[in-house]
């Protein structure tokens, strides 16, 4: 008896889902767009966004220039924002802003464009193009709407942002230092610095920073290694004045050292053997 009740629900649910799919199918194909802007609201207010989605794509091109273009692409930028296509809801979300710059929805509007691009960004070993728009985004947003109550909000995530953009430059730059790669992990952990002076590793790459140039005249032929001993030495000055209680100030100090002993011993060799550095350089 039960089986019975379960197989009759189920013949009844397929047919209404049958019944409603050629109602919609029938909806698509009419010419009646007042009651596609109606069922598209109704679709919208429940979330069900994939059939919102091309019922608001029709109307659109039949509603150009008038009151209700705006409520369809307000409804269309978050349908997109619903299904995470985060792109296509940046860009409508932006274009509701252009239209309307003075309406109620403006300001929630460019917002929502900031935070589809936000929305967008991956994880921080990947490209952050979309991390980059977002901050920007943000940015125009707050210099729009500077007393905006969503200013809190934008502030914090350009500095989520912000923090990803460290992570993955940091990852660069240990990944150069761990394969060897010193001038390159020298420059880019230099980049992190000024780029994000506020970072909680800052001690650790300073020192890292000394420690790549060292290494990397270490790897250059004669000719090269005073100039690049320098950098070692003028980066052991900026680590020790910013970090003079270090506990790496020991291994800091031993690098300085040695690097001004390796660079007058280089300087030696190439006075002693009268070394021609003007050709030795040419491809170093």
């Amino acid at each position: 008896m039960f089986i019975n009740r379960v197989i009759a629900v189920a013949i009844i649910l397929i047919s209404f889902g049958v019944f409603t799919g050629c109602q919609y199918d029938k909806l698509m194909k009419s010419d009646d767009f007042d009651a596609k802007l109606v069922k598209a609201r109704e679709y919208y207010a429940e979330g069900d966004y994939a059939k919102a989605l091309p019922l608001l794509d029709q109307l659109l091109t039949v509603k150009i220039g008038t009151p209700e273009e705006k409520e369809i692409r307000y409804y269309m930028a978050y349908c997109y924002y619903g299904q995470g296509d985060y792109f296509s809801s940046s860009s409508l979300f932006k274009q509701v802003f252009n239209i309307i710059p003075l309406s109620g929805e403006a300001e929630e509007s460019l917002f929502m464009s900031a935070k589809s691009m936000y929305d967008a960004s991956p994880r921080y070993q990947l490209d952050q193009t979309y991390s980059y728009k977002a901050i920007e985004s943000f940015q125009y947003f707050i210099d729009v709407y500077p007393k905006s109550t969503l200013v809190t909000d934008a502030n914090k995530y350009m500095d989520n942002l912000r923090a990803k953009l460290e992570a993955k430059m940091i990852a660069s730059a240990e990944l150069y230092y761990n394969t060897e790669h010193y001038q390159a992990a020298a420059v880019t952990f230099k980049n992190v610095l000024l780029d994000f002076p506020d970072t909680r590793d800052a001690e650790e790459i300073s020192f890292k920073i000394v420690n790549s140039w060292f290494s990397y005249a270490g790897q250059s032929v004669v000719c090269r290694r005073p100039e690049r001993y320098d950098m070692a030495i003028e980066s052991y000055f900026d680590f020790i004045k910013q970090y003079p209680q270090s506990s790496k100030a020991d291994q800091a100090k031993s690098l300085y050292e040695r690097s001004i002993a390796l660079k007058d011993k280089a300087n030696n060799e190439i006075t002693t053997y009268k070394i021609n550095c003007d050709e030795l350089t040419k491809e170093n």
